[in-house]
């Protein structure tokens, strides 16, 4: 697997995701370099559906403004 993150580590059986929390939200090299099309992910659109039918973005924008990574524009 070819990851700049290296998020993959090869052993006998192939490649196993090693560290999945070093994957880039949004990058999907991976998938267009797998031959075997064995990785997939979910379609953009869906995935907007999804934040806006769980407000997943106030969720998160609430947590960060907690933790103090985020600064709200004035």
């Amino acid at each position: 697997m070819n990851c700049g993150k290296q998020v993959y580590t090869w052993t006998k059986e192939g490649p196993v995701v090693s560290k999945p929390m070093a994957c880039v939200v949004g990058c999907t090299t991976c998938a267009n370099l797998c031959k075997g099309k064995a990785i997939t992910f979910p379609d953009k659109n869906e995935l907007r559906a999804l934040y806006k039918k769980e407000k997943l973005w106030e969720k998160v924008t609430r947590q960060l403004k907690k933790e103090g990574k985020l600064n709200p524009v004035k």
